[in-house]
């Protein structure tokens, strides 16, 4: 559990064949039914494994990761340590640049950053601090500007995403039902324009840190920080529309039957002791799935091919994909030996993870790796820098 408590996002912070519907653009997942599929092992269902390993050396050592993301269109890794220090590396592993230098209380400088992510309109990497300031950096780190936000009833922000080079979509920090809104802000006038609600479809703040904004054919997709049955697509007058609602075999957890077992989630107020009662009862919830028999999809991802989970249950983790063309389910336990690594990026056919050295026995089945990447993970040293690793599903 110790990695997988790294990741989670409590209320205090910020298959083979199975019978299932078909997906398509038009239709819901209604059911991803996979508890009694047989547990596959990796060779099953990854063809290869590609080793990216990050370079090493004194000026871009990487504590503990909170986020990576990739982007195609520069090449570029973007990886947030838990110092909230920014790290660019190459599609290669060659260290690019780091933000610690413009840690501090400068007029440039951010003291403490919630997300960070690759503006593909300014071309800047940006900065969000958790009062909705957006800091703006090249690709070296040099200062390139500020926007500011008069949040109004927005205390704190967690994550955001560029709709342009003034519009963002910013996402409340999540402490109970109120905050299942999308707040889409114009910087150009420094406030919140609108906000749209999942209020309806939220059940709790279980969750891990993943990238929940998907871009894909010209469209968005919203994969709510909660844990909430829907995929959401963005329309074009910024409204949220509901895309795909899955279900785990209809084992899937109630918000009434989590708030009669544990107290109200919806309460609006925002007092101190509303707020104290409401972080405390998604605490017990919270504490109380992670052990139960209900899968508790803790990452989600999407694209045109696949729909990937990565899930709790009884206190154990599991992958589970889903085939959107075939309808194929596959189930992989961390009973495996090796086990497929938690996922961060959904790219075709390849899932990206990211671990550290002493982690490659755990998730690397060598038997997957070509001559060249066996000689990569054999250099690997156990203090170096994390490595990334790209799964290759068949």
């Amino acid at each position: 559990m110790k990695i997988v408590n790294l990741f989670l996002i409590t209320v205090f912070s910020v298959m083979f064949f199975s019978c299932v519907e078909k997906a398509s653009d038009d239709r819901d997942v209604t059911d991803i039914d996979y508890l009694d599929n047989e547990d596959l092992p990796m060779n099953a269902f990854v063809d290869a494994i590609e080793v990216v390993p990050l370079e090493t050396d004194s000026t871009c050592l990487i504590d503990q990761f909170h986020k990576i993301a990739f982007y195609d269109e520069i090449g570029v890794y973007l990886i947030i340590d838990k110092k909230q220090t920014v790290y660019l590396f190459s599609a290669d592993g060659r260290y690019i640049s780091n933000s610690k230098a413009c840690r501090g209380n400068g007029p440039n400088e951010y003291t403490i950053l919630t997300d960070a992510v690759y503006n593909p309109y300014t071309k800047h990497i940006e900065i969000l601090n958790p009062f909705g300031i957006i800091y703006a950096y090249d690709l070296s780190f040099q200062f390139q500007g500020k926007k500011d936000l008069k949040n109004g009833n927005i205390h704190t922000f967690s994550r955001f995403y560029p709709l342009d080079d003034i519009s963002y979509i910013l996402l409340p920090t999540m402490l109970g039902e109120k905050d299942a809104v999308i707040c889409f802000c114009d910087y150009s006038r420094q406030e919140i324009a609108s906000t749209e609600v999942y209020i309806d479809d939220f059940v709790c703040t279980l969750t891990m840190n993943y990238n929940p904004f998907v871009q894909m054919n010209d469209r968005l997709y919203f994969l709510p920080l909660c844990l909430d049955y829907t995929i959401y697509n963005i329309g074009e007058n910024r409204q949220l529309n509901k895309y795909i609602t899955y279900s785990f075999g209809g084992k899937d957890v109630r918000k009434e039957e989590m708030e009669e077992r544990f107290g109200d989630v919806s309460d609006k107020k925002t007092s101190e002791k509303s707020l104290k009662k409401t972080v405390q009862n998604m605490e017990k919830i919270n504490d109380y799935l992670l052990r139960s028999d209900y899968p508790v999809p803790v990452i989600k991802m999407m694209d045109d091919s696949y729909l990937y989970f990565y899930i709790m249950r009884n206190g154990g983790r599991e992958t589970v994909i889903y085939d959107r063309m075939s309808g194929r389910i596959i189930l992989h336990s961390n009973k495996q030996n090796p086990s497929l690594n938690f996922c961060l990026h959904l790219n075709g056919k390849q899932l990206y993870s990211i671990m550290h050295p002493y982690e490659i026995d755990r998730y690397i089945d060598k038997h997957l790796l070509d001559a060249d990447n066996l000689d990569k993970i054999n250099s690997i040293k156990e203090d170096d820098n994390p490595i990334i690793i790209k799964y290759r599903l068949k």
